[in-house]
Parts: C-alpha cells; structure tokens; sequence
C-alpha cells in the first residue's frame, strides 16, 4: 500500500493515539491500585510535587462513576481505530468524514486536558507524570488530526502550502498553548516548594500562623491503632474524629488524603469515630445525622475483612447518597463477603467499638466534628491541604 502524504498524516494521528491509550491505562492502573490498596504508592509518586497518587486519587479522579483514566483509555482506543480505519480506507469521501469525526474528538480531547491540567497545577498543586503526558498528547492529537483533515481537503501541493500558511496562526496557538501549559506546572511546582518548610521560615513568613498553632490545646491522646494508615514512627501522628455524614469531615478527609500521600513517611493518621447520631453517641441529642452510626459500623466490619481504608473512602466519596442499601451496595463493590458483613453489622462487640471511639472522643473534649489532634494539638474543624501542611512543619519540628 502506498504511503501517500494523506495516509502518512493518519498514521501520525494512529501512533498518537496508540501512546495515549497506553499512558492512559498506566494511569488506570494507578488509579485502581489506590483505590483497592490503602497502602499502596505508584512509581511516580517522587515527592510532595511530582505525584501522581495526589491527582489520580483526588475527586477529580472520577467522572460520572468512571475514573477519568478509564475513559482517556477509551477515548484513544476510538482515535487510534478511527486512524486506522482512514488510513485503511480507499474512498476520498469517507476518508474525509473520518478526518472530520477525528478533529470533532481532538478539540474535545484538548478541551478536557486543558480542564484538568489546571485542576492538576492549580488545584491540587501536583505534577502527575503521565497526566502531564496525556495533555502533551491530547495537543499532539489534535495537531495531528487538523493536519490529516486540511490535507484530505485539499488536492494539490501549492494548495496545501497555502492552507498551511492560511492555518499558521492555529499551529502558533497550539504550541503557544503546549508552552503555557508546561510553564504553568513549572511555575507552580516550584511555588509550593517554595512553600515554608521550617519553623524558623514559618517564623519569619506567618507569625500569625505560628502564633495560633502554638495557642491550640495539647493533649495527651491515646493512639489505637485499629484503624491507622503511616509508619508507627513517624514524625507527626494525626487522630482525627470524624462523622461519615459530616460535610466539614468530608473535606477534611480530602486534605488529610492529599497530605498522607505527599507525605507517606512522615505522616501517620488514624481514624476514630465520633457519629453525631444519638443513636450511638450520648452527646447529641437527636438523630442529626442518622446514617452515621450505621455508617461506622459498616467501617468497622469492612475492617474486619481487611479493608476499612477503601470503605472509608468510598462513604466519603458517596456522602450524600448514604443509607442502608448503599452501605450494602458499597461492600459488594469491595468484594466483601456479604454474609459476613451483614452478621458484623448486627454484632453488639463491633458497635461497642464505635461508642468506645466516642467516649475517647468525649474524655478529650470532642464535642463537634471534625476535629483532629496534630501529635496532641487539638485542631477543631477542617483545615485545607496547604493550611494542614503548614502545620505539620510546626508540628514536626517544634517538638509538639
């Protein structure tokens, strides 16, 4: 077959493609070893900037119940069959709907990457290495699509050079918009790095900031190690009380996620529950929030089966659909075995270890959550990434 310069152009857009579907299912398989392994860090998780587990773990991860990864995957297998099928193809006529059908895919695709390219650096602060080259192929596609398309269109060389001339300003667009979007993750990456990483720059930076960390009460706190994520050694342990039903936790449970995975060696958190249900909890004095004792529970027995941390998660991601049927729904989805789980549900020992977390809770004056203990500090409310690792220098380094 004869590589003419059309099916040379549609070869380039197949090879683009084919590079995007396999980084695209790299990040998959990322993304779905997070959510399966609370333990588990990807290869590309280097530092507090270049980490994929920030973004591909983050709520941006999913879209309408699809992780984000899953969908690029199929987006470039689509682009690389409608490649090669105009690659394939001997009639002009369809050539050129499918040239047509790619470039409409293309601006979608740059489209998206662009969305998620600032969600990325500007957002989550974070450099993920393969989402950084998925929006680099996202580019390279849409290049190579409008080059496929221009060319069908035209049937002459002097008529192609003239289309080219005429498109110059779009090729100077794209790579002005390639370059933008690299010095964006540049110039971000490196803000957060210059972000204070010691008391004494904290000092100097924000002495308000220091001033109210070292205001905050200190107390002793038990650490049950139950339900906990991090190296018993690490520098700064955060026991957090937390309610599944609970807005303001939901948001601290991102931040307190992001933090962890920056952090995997420094950090250590652990989870106690504190539902604001008077089902399980005497200090409160209605059903304020009444799926969150059951919720706890349904933490509780998913822990006995070895995966307390992915049900966690997944209460906190479905926050607002929370009741029975899903905490059933979501137990299938871990794979739990369900006769199991349901006879834990009714076990009186496993509730006893909710209203166990709620007295801890209470002794230390916990009366409204979330409220969270930085190596003793207690820190009411939830706290943003950046805010919460501002303090875990104060708490690392000042000896509280």
């Amino acid at each position: 077959m004869e590589l003419n310069p059309q099916r040379k152009k549609a070869l380039l857009v197949l090879a683009v493609g084919l590079v995007g579907t396999w980084i695209a299912y790299q990040a998959e398989v990322v993304h779905r070893q997070l959510k399966t392994d609370a333990g588990f860090t990807s290869f590309c998780n280097v530092n507090q900037v270049v980490n994929c587990d920030v973004v591909l773990s983050s709520r941006w991860s999913e879209l309408g119940g699809f992780s984000v990864s899953l969908l690029a995957t199929v987006f470039y297998v689509s682009v690389s069959v409608l490649a090669l099928a105009a690659f394939m193809n001997q009639v002009a006529s369809v050539r050129r709907r499918i040239a047509g059908a790619l470039v409409v895919l293309a601006v979608a695709g740059l489209g998206f990457s662009v969305y998620m390219a600032v969600v990325s650096f500007g957002v989550l602060r974070a450099v993920c290495v393969l989402c950084t080259g998925l929006y680099l192929v996202g580019l390279a596609n849409f290049v190579a699509a409008w080059r496929l398309h221009r060319s069908l269109l035209v049937a002459s060389r002097v008529e192609q050079a003239l289309a080219l001339r005429r498109d110059l300003w779009l090729y100077v667009g794209a790579v002005v918009a390639a370059l933008t979007l690299i010095g964006s993750a540049v110039w971000d990456a490196w803000r957060y790095t210059r972000q204070p990483d010691s008391v004494d720059e904290l000092v100097r930076t924000d002495p308000r900031f220091v001033e109210w960390f070292q205001r905050l009460a200190r107390v002793e706190v038990p650490v049950d190690t139950r339900n906990s994520r991090g190296p018993a050694n690490a520098a700064v342990t955060i026991v957090e009380f937390s309610d599944f039903e609970c807005v303001h936790c939901a948001a601290l449970h991102k931040a307190l996620q992001e933090t962890w995975l920056r952090s995997p060696t420094m950090v250590r958190v652990v989870f106690r529950h504190f539902p604001l249900d008077s089902a399980c909890n005497p200090l409160v004095g209605s059903r304020f929030h009444p799926v969150a004792c059951d919720a706890a529970v349904a933490a509780e027995c998913a822990g006995e089966q070895g995966k307390f941390w992915q049900y966690h998660d997944r209460l906190f991601d479905h926050q607002r659909q929370l009741d029975g049927e899903l905490l059933d729904a979501l137990a299938r989805q871990l794979g739990l075995d369900m006769p199991s789980f349901r006879r834990c549900m009714q076990d009186p020992n496993i509730r006893r270890r909710v209203q166990d977390d709620i007295a801890v809770g209470m002794k230390l004056g916990v009366n409204s959550t979330p409220t969270m203990f930085l190596n003793g500090r207690m820190v009411k409310g939830a706290l943003d990434a950046a805010t919460l690792q501002r303090a875990l220098v104060l708490a690392r380094d000042s000896g509280s």
